[in-house]
């Protein structure tokens, strides 16, 4: 399937970062731990003494399950002025994308790709590849974000925003009306590279 957003401007230029090498100000990713068994596993999502991301503060959670190929945000930014979301993947693969727009954030204009990794649907055969650890991300308010499956499986997501859901706070911005610096045009996700749990796809 072709993103949305193709636009023939050539191959893909993003390529998706670990959570944990996240350059952004102020999005501080939290290790979070599978512990597994033959059973399953069992993961600690937020906590109330995550600081660093606020855990103490709860209004409210909720999850979401994103199908292979389909995109949250297709074609537009989402954006909060006064929530931070706080998203964990639970299982599957999720794309990411945070663009800093924060006028006094030391990182302003910055754009990230971050690959962030649940559990895998399925037990590997070989013990090696058995994934042990996630990450919890913040997304603070002013970060413009959006979220798409460009895996072959199925994706869950667990948000825990600051906020209880209001429509006065959620923003959207199209991608073609800003530009992104690094990229000399606006964000697409034809610009981002497939990829899948065992890395990029040719």
């Amino acid at each position: 399937m072709t993103p949305p957003g193709d636009d023939a401007r050539g191959p893909a230029r993003l390529t998706p970062i670990d959570p944990q090498r996240t350059g952004l100000a102020g999005i501080t990713p939290v290790p979070r731990t599978f512990h597994q068994d033959p059973r399953g596993f069992l993961l600690e999502t937020l906590r109330s003494d995550d600081a660093s991301v606020s855990g103490a503060h709860f209004r409210m959670s909720y999850s979401s399950l994103t199908l292979p190929g389909q995109y949250r945000d297709a074609d537009r930014w989402h954006v909060h002025q006064i929530q931070t979301d706080r998203f964990v993947v639970i299982l599957g693969e999720m794309m990411l994308a945070l663009l800093d727009r924060r006028p006094a954030s030391p990182t302003f204009g910055r754009l990230e790709v971050l690959r962030m990794l649940g559990a895998p649907s399925e037990t590997p055969s070989d013990p090696s590849r058995v994934r042990t650890t996630t990450c919890l991300v913040p997304v603070p308010p002013g970060v413009l974000h959006c979220i798409g499956n460009l895996g072959t499986e199925p994706f869950l997501l667990q948000n825990f925003p600051t906020e209880l859901y209001n429509p006065s706070d959620e923003g959207r911005v199209p991608f073609s009306s800003l530009p992104v610096e690094s990229l000399k045009g606006p964000f697409s996700w034809s610009l981002v590279g497939h990829r899948t749990s065992d890395g990029p796809q040719p």
